[in-house]
């Protein structure tokens, strides 16, 4: 029973805490620091000032380091939270202790610790974590000055570290971009401008003038400073406006004692403002001597040409037929217009695109034909060109003869008192750039209301776009999500082990193969199944995008688990009868063996032949009832190596006992069968499908065939090459045509007429040889029979033998202790207690968990307990449960006939029902020996 102190003996709890509720509710009776009426008042000050405390911060007590926290400190315990309070702080942590124990073992010698972002591989949610922490240990002293514990004040610093690693490589990114980048750049700091960075070509530019950064222009470059060029800096600082130029001289000697070079460069003075003022300026440029070069060479071709006249008339007039033709036939609109804006001369392209004439057009304005919602833009544009500035690009839209509009965009430049312009038609090209904006907004339309989870990322797996239904899957905004790494996203990193999966399975997508699986995630919603896929974008051969798309397929999933026990049931109404008959054929000898038994005068060989004959129809009758919960089972695949010869031979039992007399049941197993990769729950129940399948197709009886053997796959379509172990089961049945043979494994299909079968049959034996690895096949011929085959991979290691029915345990008449007996049923309790006291136990029983509980109130210290699970009130699990919490050293078996193994805490020892002597004896073996290890 659970211990609560007196109010009084909690005065140095604070009262609003969480963990200090805790703390008073705890059964401390069972540690080593006893009851809190008998605390140290050291520990009670110490725990006063952790649980007041809002850092994060854990106390460990006494030589086992009893562990205490406060509210801060619980979040960072996971999954190991609550059960860690008032453990042995190397239990809760002992993921790390080899880590810690060092520092630990420093505290207890009166060294106090401080550790700054110290690396921990934790698990504290049941996989490895990656995690960092600064934190203290300091030592806490008892009233004797004696060090009797440690208190730990901590810091999750691993989203900092994280940051900081992440941080250093992008600078040190964008330090070798500054490295390597072919123009020359620095970095000046201050009115003084010092040298803050400069790269390798600034370097080269300026010559061997050693280490510059830290120093000021004045001092590394005094030629440049005769130059003018610190002028400019300062104007620069000063202004606030950067300054360009191109082609600047500069005259540098690059080697001291050598003659100065003369360079030409480009360059651009940017000031640096962190916001307020200027605080540097950004230097960069280009060297462009060879081309300055190159252009006074060509400068002085041409001037050397134009001397060369003597062909000069002959040249014009070839040149101005040329323009004239270009003139005549290009299909860009020119013109020549004057200051007034009136037209002098058009090219024939006016005609051909808008349909005026000439003489429609020279003499008229130019606004005569433009649209009147245009005319102020082309005003505008006739002021730049009279201000003698060229317009590169405007639109206007103008009138066609034919009553329609065109858009035109136009070059002008003025030119000799005269407007030089160019116009192209772009009408069809802009109906073509808003049809294409258009489409872009419907695409993105259906993007944001598809009901597929869609995004987008980079092929490094940064997330650049995700639409509607991932925002709300996740309970996210937009910009939570976008430039993270898709596995980091909230919709993969609360589900243990998805990222590191996720991440794997875009590297396979980023290198072109498109990735899809099925997979169950941990969200906000709760949890949910997806289709997930990984398709890379490809663009002139080379991978630009990954998109990531998922289909909630939760529902589906829910409803195809529902189909499927509905179809376990229909299997099991179908075994109802065989299975009632075969339990009366097991009853009969049962039965007949008690009679005999307690005849005194029967002859004592008759007698043990037939408790022979009633173990064995017991045994029968306790694999049947296993075989039937098997099938009622609600539970995902769980895949091990399964023996198939034995699986498949114990299935003929069933199937035999379930089917009609006229079917004549065959088994052919292969010798040397290799174990398969599968569920023996899903196996059996597929084979009893198809079994009740191939029974169907024999309303007039024949011949029911259950085979496995060994089989290679070489080359072929539906399945991967390797090894397999193929399970067939035939009939010699009415046969399927090829129609039905296609249609055969869709789910609901059926040839049997309504209310005669759900058609979940072969859909489902399909579904599960899929699942795992393998195929299901079919032949049939209609009138001679069919065959099913489910290709299983083949397993690592042959399947788990039987248990060994002989096995014994050496049972002693010596006192071993008190066992105590819990069973609601009467009977059941007897039998059990008669075993144990052969064991050489005292036997206390009870009839219920609540009535063992009051015998332990009583003093009662059983050094066995062993009590079914299925009971009235609290159940046996529950039982144990508080047994172990109160006496740790007690060896506890439960007996189940069948539950779900999550009912069960770690370590238990199961019996299953029915059970016999020698099982019951080792179990309870076992357990004591559990004990003694954990000891």
């Amino acid at each position: 029973m659970t211990s609560h102190a007196h109010p009084a003996q909690l005065e140095f709890l604070p009262g609003a805490s969480a963990i200090a509720h805790r703390i008073a509710a705890h059964d401390w009776s069972a540690t080593p620091l006893g009851p809190i009426a008998g605390w140290p008042q050291s520990l009670r000050t110490a725990l006063g000032l952790m649980l007041e405390s809002r850092f994060a911060m854990c106390l460990c007590w006494g030589p086992e380091l009893t562990l205490f926290y406060n509210d801060a400190y619980a979040p960072h315990l996971g999954a190991k939270e609550p059960f860690a309070l008032g453990r042995p702080l190397r239990v809760v942590w002992s993921d790390v202790w080899d880590e810690i124990r060092p520092l630990v073992d420093s505290v207890f010698a009166g060294t106090p610790t401080l550790h700054e972002d110290m690396p921990l591989t934790m698990q504290r949610n049941g996989f490895p974590e990656e995690t960092y922490w600064t934190f203290s240990y300091s030592p806490v002293r008892d009233e004797h000055d004696r060090i009797v514990g440690l208190l730990n004040i901590t810091t999750d610093v691993t989203r900092k570290v994280k940051n900081e690693r992440r941080l250093k490589a992008d600078v040190a990114q964008l330090g070798r971009m500054f490295d390597q980048a072919p123009t020359f750049m620095a970095m000046l700091t201050g009115p003084e401008h010092v040298f803050a960075h400069v790269n390798p070509a600034y370097m080269s530019l300026i010559g061997d003038r050693g280490n510059v950064v830290g120093k000021r222009v004045v001092d590394v470059l005094p030629d440049a400073v005769r130059q003018g060029y610190l002028t400019l800096l300062d104007q620069v600082y000063r202004s606030g406006q950067a300054f360009s130029a191109d082609s600047a001289q500069y005259i540098v000697q690059t080697t001291p004692g050598a003659a100065s070079a003369e360079r030409y460069v480009d360059f651009v003075f940017q000031p640096i403002n962190d916001g307020h003022e200027v605080v540097g300026i950004f230097v960069q440029g280009v060297d462009v001597t060879a081309r300055h070069l190159s252009d006074l060479a060509l400068q002085a071709r041409e001037a050397e040409l134009r001397s060369l006249n003597s062909d000069l008339e002959r040249q014009v007039i070839e040149r101005a037929r040329e323009r004239s033709l270009t003139w005549q036939v290009t299909p860009d609109l020119l013109a020549v217009v004057d200051p007034d804006g009136i037209i002098e001369t058009v090219n024939p392209a006016w005609e051909h695109v808008l349909g005026w004439p000439t003489d429609a057009l020279i003499g008229h304005g130019w606004l005569e034909h433009v649209s009147a919602d245009d005319h102020a833009v082309t005003r505008s544009v006739l002021e730049t060109l009279r201000d003698g500035k060229p317009v590169l690009r405007f639109e206007n839209r103008w009138r066609t003869r034919a009553g329609g509009l065109r858009t035109l965009s136009w070059v002008a430049t003025p030119e000799g008192g005269r407007y030089y312009c160019s116009a192209r038609d772009v009408t069809d090209i802009n109906a073509a750039a808003d049809a294409l904006a258009r489409s872009q907004a419907q695409l993105r339309t259906l993007f944001e209301t598809s009901y597929q989870l869609q995004g987008m990322c980079t092929p490094d797996g940064i997330v650049t776009d995700a639409n509607r239904p991932v925002l709300d899957a996740v309970g996210a905004r937009f910009d939570d999500l976008i430039g993270m790494f898709l596995w980091d996203t909230p919709w993969f990193s609360a589900t243990p082990g998805m990222p590191a999966r996720i991440r794997a399975m875009f590297a396979r997508a980023a290198a072109g193969e498109t990735v899809r699986d099925e997979i169950q995630l941990t969200l906000p919603g709760g949890r949910r199944c997806h289709d997930l896929s990984l398709r890379p974008i490809h663009e002139d051969g080379r991978i630009i995008a990954v998109v990531p798309e998922a289909i909630d397929t939760t529902e589906r999933r829910n409803a195809e688990e529902a189909l499927r026990q509905s179809q376990k049931l229909e299997a099991i109404g179908q075994l109802t009868g065989g299975v009632a008959h075969d339990f009366n054929n097991l009853l009969t000898p049962i039965v007949t063996a008690l009679d005999l038994a307690a005849d005194p005068d029967a002859r004592a060989e008759r007698r043990a032949r037939m408790i022979g004959i009633a173990r064995q129809s017991a045994d029968r009758a306790a694999t049947l009832v296993q075989r039937l919960l098997s099938f009622a089972r609600r539970q995902p695949l769980q895949t091990l190596d399964v023996d198939v010869a034995t699986l498949v031979s114990g299935m003929a039992e069933l199937v035999d006992s379930s089917s009609s007399p006229r079917v004549r049941l065959v088994l052919d197993i292969a010798d040397d069968l290799l174990p398969a990769v599968a569920d023996p729950n899903q196996l059996e129940m597929a084979i009893l499908n198809l079994s009740v399948n191939a029974c169907d197709a024999m309303p007039e009886g024949g011949t029911l065939t259950l085979a496995a053997r060994n089989a290679r796959v070489y080359d072929d379509d539906r399945i991967a090459p390797g090894p397999y172990v193929v399970v067939s089961v035939a009939d010699t049945g009415c046969g399927m045509d090829e129609q039905t043979r296609q249609r055969a494994v869709e789910p609901f299909f059926s040839t049997k007429g309504i209310g005669k079968g759900t058609g979940l049959g072969l859909s489902m034996a399909h579904g599960l040889a899929s699942q795992l690895g393998g195929c299901l096949t079919i032949d049939s011929t209609p009138g001679t029979g069919t065959t099913i085959h489910l290709w299983l991979p083949v397993g690592a290691r042959a399947g788990a033998t039987a248990d060994d029915e002989d096995t014994t345990v050496e049972i002693t008449g010596d006192n071993r202790g008190t066992a105590l007996v819990v069973d609601d049923e009467d009977s059941v309790r007897m039998c059990t207690s008669d075993a144990l006291e052969d064991m050489g136990y005292r036997i206390v029983e009870a009839s219920s968990a609540e009535e063992a509980l009051r015998a332990l109130d009583d003093g009662l210290m059983p050094a066995v307990l062993v009590t079914d699970h299925l009971m009235p009130g609290m159940t046996g699990a529950e039982l144990a449960r508080n047994v172990r919490a109160r006496l740790p050293e007690t060896a506890i078996v439960i007996v189940s006939g069948y539950t779900s193994m999550a009912d069960f805490d770690p370590g238990l020892t199961i019996l299953s029902k029915p059970f016999r002597q020698h099982e019951l004896a080792a179990s309870v073996e076992s357990a004591n020996a559990a004990i003694q290890t954990a000891a």
